[in-house]
């Protein structure tokens, strides 16, 4: 522990029944709070949706903030909160990077069925001939 109650991870630590916060979590008053984007999971296997934005000085506040403005009156499982500025996302200019190398139409579910056409007019022709 340092020498103000906090672990060694930098969470809260409660020494003589006050919590304690590191100093990385000390803010100065008239500073802006931060913007944390909140991804609600509304059933147990259903992906996180981002659902809007809650302004707040800690990840602390912004779990409650989201829970009071997008968890009270529809169904949530889990809610995350991001701080905005740790997302990192791709411009749409940059669409070409997803497109694949190589062309492999062939993994598409569309050839299966073209295939298998194929395949059962071979076994009828095949057949029809032994049937003659």
């Amino acid at each position: 522990m340092g020498p103000r109650g906090d672990d060694a991870r930098g969470g809260r630590v409660m020494l003589a029944g006050r919590p304690t916060r590191p100093d990385a979590w000390e803010r100065r008053l008239d500073s802006p709070p931060d913007v944390w984007a909140v991804f609600l999971q509304a059933h147990k296997r259903d992906p996180h949706v981002h659902v809007g934005d809650v302004h707040a000085p800690d990840a602390e506040m912004a779990l409650v903030l989201a829970k009071e403005n997008y968890a009270r009156r529809d169904p949530c499982v889990t809610l995350w909160v991001v701080r905005a500025a740790e997302i990192h996302t791709t411009t749409q200019d940059a669409a070409e990077m997803f497109e694949p190398a190589i062309d492999k139409s062939y993994r598409f579910g569309g050839s299966y069925r073209r295939q298998q056409q194929v395949y059962r007019s071979a076994w009828r022709l095949s057949h029809r001939d032994e049937d003659q």
